[in-house]
């Protein structure tokens, strides 16, 4: 050991490194790591969630972005991408999953998950499409507040991106009802042909802020199986809200 290293501060920032660069670990994954008793990994860990630089969510950790940057609030839509819950729900939906949010009138992507769901393809973070041509841009349109729904939809225009498009205003406005009382919206080749897409909201504070979806072949959604789906987007724009209020009210 170096003549002025300090032991434990190396330990300690061994366990940070680690936390970061993985998508979530437990006691046990960092006690078999660093070679850890159990005690000392729980002490160090503990510590760092205590001087907030890490969060426990369940059984893992995960580090608290919002001690490396001013605001969760402020960070770019890229720092979607360090949402773990989105691993998670990609995980457990098994299929490409993305979340989306507005610009003008324009829907953005901001995390894009393909299989195995380890890494964000970030060639395709920032790609744009119209609100109305996706199920992404379609259940963030049907839940938001009339004022700045009626809004949106005086400055868009319906342009077609395949001949499903919804290019009839009307009948967009019972379709966007249709889906806030359904509360998924279904993209049935309507951006893409032979593309199928499934989307939820994710809220927080009671607003739409995002939604949450997944796309597949059209062959790999069916009516058999939407429920199923709607079901796991759910959960996953639960646990995403839940990691939302996490970290915005860590200390």
């Amino acid at each position: 050991m170096a003549k002025n290293e300090v032991s434990t501060l190396k330990k300690g920032l061994r366990v940070l490194e680690l936390v970061k660069n993985h998508q979530g670990i437990t006691l046990r994954d960092v006690m078999d790591e660093h070679d850890l008793s159990k005690s000392t990994a729980f002490r160090l860990l503990t510590t760092l969630e205590e001087m907030g630089y890490i969060y426990k969510s369940h059984t893992q950790y995960f580090i608290n972005h919002k001690m490396f940057c001013e605001s969760f609030e402020k960070r770019s839509p890229m720092d979607w991408t360090s949402l773990r819950s989105i691993y998670q729900a990609a995980n457990n939906l098994q299929m490409s999953t993305y979340i989306g949010k507005v610009d003008g009138t324009d829907l953005v992507m901001t995390q894009i998950l393909h299989a195995p769901f380890q890494k964000s393809a970030d060639t395709e973070i920032g790609n744009r499409s119209k609100l109305h041509q996706s199920a992404l841009g379609k259940v963030i349109l049907a839940n938001l507040a009339e004022e700045p729904l009626e809004s949106l939809l005086e400055k868009m225009s319906l342009e077609r991106a395949t001949k499903n498009t919804f290019q009839d205003s009307q009948l967009f406005r019972y379709h966007l009802k249709a889906i806030r009382e359904d509360g998924f919206a279904f993209d049935d080749e309507e951006r893409i042909v032979g593309i199928r897409c499934i989307a939820v909201p994710v809220f927080r504070n009671q607003e739409v802020i995002a939604a949450l979806a997944i796309a597949a072949p059209a062959e790999q959604i069916s009516r058999s199986n939407i429920k199923q789906i709607v079901s796991k987007l759910n959960t996953g724009s639960k646990a995403i809200t839940k990691e939302i209020e996490t970290l915005v009210n860590i200390h």
